[in-house]
């Protein structure tokens, strides 16, 4: 659920507010408004915003002692990324009477603000604005209603990668773990890094993991009432199913089946549920066609998730409201903090902290796991030690060369390079969840909730050595051996994912003509960001449209589809 404020600077107590906004704070000369439910802790000069747990103890934080307040503002926010956990935000005034934000690392709430932009007096306005709802931020008199090429160019040349350019101008997101000063286009040096926590030398204990798990799981789900679990019958839902097996309060567990057999995960999810001992709600797909070109329903500051799973969001949504739930759960995360790895990277750290024998075993390991052979593995980690590669990987299909030359950027890029390639690779694997977890709308209505990628078990699992993560030939196979005891068997040996691409090439097929004019006539043409002909060759059917293609060109028409609801065009 979004936490629906706004800090801003500038605004008089007698100024109007929206209706349903209040004023909820001070901190220092601006003022935090929303809606009157948002959780808010306020001690001193800081505010604690959302739901935060105490470190250690796994227990919420509905209160701030003085000497803590103290010790967040001295600590230029650094006592809470230490000393707290979840889904949060700090503010305080600093010392020098600026406002500061902390947005908790991993899964923060998503909150931006405006660096060296127009307030609503003007361009010259001393007014400054951090906000979490677009809508709210317009309300409050900010027009940003100005797209910004590079940036969108970058989403869609740089897959997955949620980089603090937002696609607005002169609009940045705070990222998860960053610290601002409010108004300034970088984080401060205190805000949290994956490379202050990743170290090769010690080996995972299971038991250890399981605890992890076992805590965080139970901590999460200790601060609502009736909860509603996303379950493909995959791993790690199913491993989140098992934590809240002995919970006391109501929940259940929901699946979803596609007409094509590809999207049918019902065994599964019936499977871990029936020993989990919760109710399973199936919920069938029509596998109807969606509309591609269809206004966005809910003004975002950047794009959200992909656009034709809008009728799968709201169907899953509208099940959550009929059960009366108070969060989502999902299993989301759980392939990127179980190590899922499929790099040769992990090899050369075998090397280098275990020794050849070790290199040995992880490449016969990463070849089984990839029906492969030892010797391709080997090659690919010999390749890795002499030439590192990228960071990140590009996509010019379809696009323009307008920004070829714009390499991938992203604060975590800083420090990378001092990592070893299969931390380094397990850390940037983190990075792409990050556009899904606030992506659809039904993250905007409820608190959605993964508990796997909640800050302690992050900082644990950069403490694996990253070829444990396989070992055996065994995805996860960690995560598989920790909870083998939880979850039956056909779980524990399933090595398949379900695919629901089908419910996407029908709404291809019946809407080329549409498309054609929407792309060809629309924003991201004039801005010379595609590569017209070649639309145009691909909706016509001049060149083969497989899976991969189709998807690259509804991906387009979703951009297409955010920019024209940013600047009000139909």
């Amino acid at each position: 659920m979004t936490l629906r404020l706004a800090l801003v600077t500038g605004h008089s107590e007698h100024d109007a507010l929206p209706q349903g906004v209040v004023r909820l704070a001070a901190v220092g000369a601006a003022t935090l408004v929303g809606d009157a439910d948002v959780p808010v802790v306020a001690m001193g000069d800081a505010i604690l915003i959302g739901w935060a747990f105490r470190k250690g103890r796994d227990q919420p934080c509905d209160r701030l002692a003085p000497q803590e307040a103290v010790a967040i503002i001295e600590s230029a926010g650094r006592w809470a990324i230490d000393r707290l956990w979840g889904n949060y935000i700090v503010m305080w005034k600093a010392e020098d009477g600026a406002p500061h934000i902390l947005r908790s690392p991993i899964t923060g709430p998503a909150v931006y603000h405006v660096v060296g932009a127009e307030g609503p007096q003007g361009p010259d306005s001393r007014s400054r604005i951090a906000f979490t709802d677009l809508a709210l931020a317009r309300s409050l008199g900010f027009a940003l209603d100005r797209p910004d090429a590079q940036a969108i160019d970058a989403e869609l040349r740089i897959p997955l990668l949620r980089s603090p350019t937002t696609g607005l101008k002169d609009v940045r997101e705070i990222l998860p773990g960053e610290i601002v000063r409010l108004g300034a286009p970088t984080a401060l040096p205190q805000s949290w890094r994956p490379w202050d926590y990743v170290d090769a030398s010690r080996r995972a204990d299971p038991d250890a993991l399981r605890s992890q798990v076992m805590r965080v799981v139970s901590a999460w789900s200790g601060r609502f009432g009736r909860i509603q679990l996303e379950l493909s019958g995959g791993l790690d839902s199913s491993i989140v199913a098992a934590c809240l097996a002995g919970r006391r309060s109501p929940w259940r567990a929901i699946t979803m089946a596609t007409p094509d057999p590809d999207g049918d995960e019902r065994v599964y999810a019936r499977a871990a549920a029936d020993r989990a001992r919760a109710p399973l709600f199936e919920l069938l797909l029509a596998g109807e066609a969606a509309d591609p070109v269809a206004p966005l329903r809910h003004l975002r500051p950047r794009p959200g998730g992909f656009g034709l799973l809008a009728p799968v969001d709201g169907a899953l949504f509208s099940a959550a409201k009929d059960y009366g739930a108070e969060a989502i759960f999902t299993g989301a995360g759980g392939d990127n903090v179980f190590g899922y790895l499929t790099s040769a990277a992990p090899i050369v750290d075998a090397l280098r902290f275990a020794g050849p024998a070790a290199a040995w075993r992880a490449a016969g390991d990463l070849a089984r796991v990839m029906n492969d052979n030892i010797w391709k593995a080997l090659r690919l980690a010999a390749r890795k030690l002499v030439v590192p590669g990228a960071f990140w990987p590009t996509d010019a299909t379809l696009l323009s060369s307008r920004f070829a030359a714009n390499p991938p950027q992203h604060p975590w890029f800083d420090g990378a390079s001092t990592a070893w390639p299969g931390q380094r690779t397990y850390a940037l694997k983190l990075l792409p969840i990050q556009p899904f977890l606030d992506g659809y709308d039904r993250a905007l209505a409820l608190p959605m909730i993964a508990p796997l990628l909640s800050q302690p078990l992050v900082e644990y699992g950069l403490g694996v050595p990253s070829w444990q993560w396989f070992e055996g030939g065994r995805d996860r196979a960690l995560a598989r051996d920790t909870f083998r005891s939880d979850l039956p068997d056909i779980i524990l040996a399933r090595r398949i994912k379900g695919r629901i691409e089908s419910l996407f090439y029908p709404s291809f097929d019946l809407n080329r003509t549409a498309l054609r004019h929407f792309l060809l006539d629309g924003w991201l043409a004039s801005e010379s960001l595609i590569d017209c002909d070649a639309v145009a060759a691909l909706i016509d059917g001049k060149v083969r449209a497989d899976g991969v293609a189709v998807i690259r060109l509804l991906h387009l028409a979703d951009i297409e589809r955010w920019v024209r609801s940013i600047i009000g065009r139909p």
